[in-house]
């Protein structure tokens, strides 16, 4: 076995700095399947601002008895190429260069057969090292994984977990304080307003308001937040007469946030960036319609079939349907169930309003 040297560190968990608002009930999923070794590879998807990244921080947190002292989360944002991810990896477990191995076989025999989990944070845009994740759990017996990207990785032992917005009011009436608190959605607006501004309080006068922002905003966290913070210069009614558009107004996320999360335009940007020019084509068609399509309808408006060269000498057609599960894959479309077309034969699909703007 390979001298092997490395920081004196045993875990480089972030710290957040706000409290999470919600998300009880993914959390009570998710941790009880980490938790047992027979899953070893988990991996949150959603789209951008629903906030993948935070929850994963909380349930690597929670699974720190599981994984004690071994709990390492690795930031792939920055990383630009593939190729980089081992790297990447190798170089928050402190492992340095020694001897002649290759730097996956000391990154196998760092991390050997003791119990371990890995957060490996925004994959989504270096999918080709998926099989880099692959042969370290092949060779890791101990070793779990955690992995938030807006697509899955598509490898042999995955469990997908799709992360949701966070909970609404339910549609009705003028909402009073006390219900609208129930939804997930308003705490975190309300949270974030106060660290604004202390004397923000949600007064009866402003829970309907507040709870119409929110539903507007799709229960996305990083758009409720950015949001929120308008509340120091305008009051919850007046923030939502000025919603239409949306995203002129999301912006102005922390300064020592990704350049994505500083504005929900980025954000949306940064899923779009990763299209190819057919499925980039489709989405912009696709966002037409509002409430949701079927896939025939989708036919008619994407154009049926687009020509893509493929592996072999000549083009292959990508039929729409190549393309809804290809967006539905990344987190752009979700399929909606309903009592009218669940098992049915012509399914709805839908993009987040927030989203198709």
């Amino acid at each position: 076995m390979p001298t092997l040297a490395r920081a004196d560190r045993e875990s480089t968990l972030p710290v957040p700095l706000t409290s999470l608002v919600g998300r009880e009930d993914e959390i009570a999923a998710v941790v009880p399947l980490l938790r047992c070794r027979s899953l070893r590879l988990l991996t949150l998807t959603g789209p951008g601002g629903v906030g993948k990244t935070r929850l994963a921080i909380r349930i690597a947190a929670d699974l720190a008895d599981a994984f004690p002292g071994q709990v390492w989360f690795v930031g792939l944002a920055p990383v630009s190429e593939p190729d980089l991810v081992a790297t990447t990896i190798a170089q928050v477990l402190g492992i340095r260069p020694v001897g002649e191995d290759s730097l996956i076989d000391r990154l196998k025999a760092f991390l050997g057969d003791q119990r371990r989990l890995l957060v490996l944070d925004n994959f989504e845009h270096l999918v080709e090292a998926a099989p880099l994740v692959a042969i370290l759990l092949g060779g890791c017996p101990g070793l779990t994984v955690l992995v938030t990207s807006r697509e899955r990785l598509q490898i042999s032992g995955e469990h997908e977990y799709a992360v949701p917005p966070l909970g609404l009011a339910g549609q009705g009436g003028a909402p009073s304080v006390a219900d609208a608190l129930r939804s997930e959605a308003v705490r975190l607006f309300v949270a974030r307003a106060q660290a604004m501004n202390a004397d923000f309080a949600l007064l009866p006068e402003y829970a309907p308001a507040v709870t119409d922002i929110c539903r507007r905003l799709d229960g996305l966290p990083l758009a409720i937040e950015l949001a929120a913070a308008r509340t120091k210069v305008l009051p919850p009614p007046a923030l939502l007469a000025r919603l239409e558009p949306r995203l002129p107004l999301l912006t102005g996320g922390g300064r020592d946030l990704p350049t994505r999360q500083q504005t929900m335009r980025n954000a949306i940007g940064w899923s779009f960036a990763l299209l190819s020019d057919e499925e980039q084509a489709c989405f912009r068609r696709l966002s037409v319609f509002a409430g949701g399509f079927t896939l025939a309808a989708a036919e008619v408006v994407a154009g049926g079939v687009r020509p893509l060269e493929g592996p072999d000498a000549g083009p292959r057609l990508a039929t729409t349907l190549d393309l809804l599960t290809s967006l539905i894959d990344k987190s752009l479309l979700g399929r909606t169930a309903t009592p009218e077309n669940e098992g049915g034969i012509d399914p709805r699909f839908t993009m987040l309003e927030t989203i198709r703007e």
